[in-house]
């Protein structure tokens, strides 16, 4: 067998046992001290180094994703536990305010309570006609409380109604805003008496005034005592227009109450 052919038989072993050998003779530690094996150094390492520099990027960039997957979660559950709280703090300050609110509603009604020359009874507003037929309001207080038919309710700023049906623990207001509604009136001003009827809106209507009278708007209208009914001298509301007919014996007069019908939620009733 000749020489040649023997190289061309055995090319890739004898290939790899040269690269092992350039790799032994790269790794000894007397390399430095060869220079001339620099120009073989010089591209092996490059390759080496390429390789080895890929490896690590990709492992640094792997745990880069990772790392910036925990931290997203850990936000995302961060955030959800923050927003469970901020919520809690929503419904605990609701709660607070309304505490205050109506500390704020009992303390001027128990002052206007005090201050009123007859006896009256707090109730509470639990219920209102949804129809829109009747204005009318249903307190929680009723005939074991000593509440009476005709009783009459009011507010720190006037009249409310009167009571026109009772049961052992509610009772149900007539408004003064009811087209049922009838309230004997005089103008604080001129001393004219006189009739707020409801409209069955938020507004009332004052009768029988005559045409002569120097009723204007902005005059305050309150109870006359006249009809039984309702004590004297409790605000109803405010003269908002007065109009004159050319024949008519009396003005037509618009009022608005006092009371708040919309936001009410307590009221007193007078038991005396």
């Amino acid at each position: 067998m000749s020489k040649p052919r023997f190289f061309y038989t055995h090319k890739k072993g004898i290939l790899l046992i040269i690269i092992i050998l350039i790799a032994i003779i790269l790794m000894s530690p007397n390399l430095q001290r060869r220079p001339r094996y620099y120009l073989i150094e010089r591209p092996i390492v490059f390759i080496i180094s390429a390789v080895q520099s890929g490896i690590t990027s990709t492992k640094e960039g792997i745990s880069s994703i990772w790392n910036g997957y925990i931290n997203l979660v850990r936000a995302q559950e961060e955030n959800k536990r923050l927003k469970k709280e901020i919520d809690a703090l929503k419904t605990e300050n609701s709660s607070y305010k309304e505490m205050v609110y109506s500390f704020e509603r009992m303390q001027a009604l128990l002052s206007f309570k005090e201050a009123a020359p007859f006896k009256t009874i707090s109730a509470r507003i639990i219920g209102k006609d949804a129809s829109n037929l009747f204005k009318t309001f249903t307190i929680n207080r009723g005939e074991k409380d000593g509440i009476k038919k005709d009783m009459v309710a009011i507010s720190p700023e006037g009249i409310v109604g009167r009571v026109v049906r009772t049961s052992g623990r509610s009772s149900l207001v007539l408004l003064s805003i009811d087209r049922n509604s009838e309230i004997a009136a005089i103008i604080q001003r001129t001393r004219d008496e006189g009739i707020v009827e409801g409209k069955g809106s938020g507004l009332t209507h004052l009768k029988y005034i005559p045409i002569l009278s120097d009723i204007k708007a902005g005059d305050v209208i309150i109870t006359s005592g006249l009809d039984g009914i309702y004590p004297k001298g409790i605000n109803i509301g405010k003269v908002i227009s007065v109009k004159r007919g050319d024949a008519a014996l009396f003005l037509e007069i618009d009022v608005m109450p006092d009371t708040d019908f919309a936001r009410l939620e307590e009221v007193l009733v007078i038991i005396n």
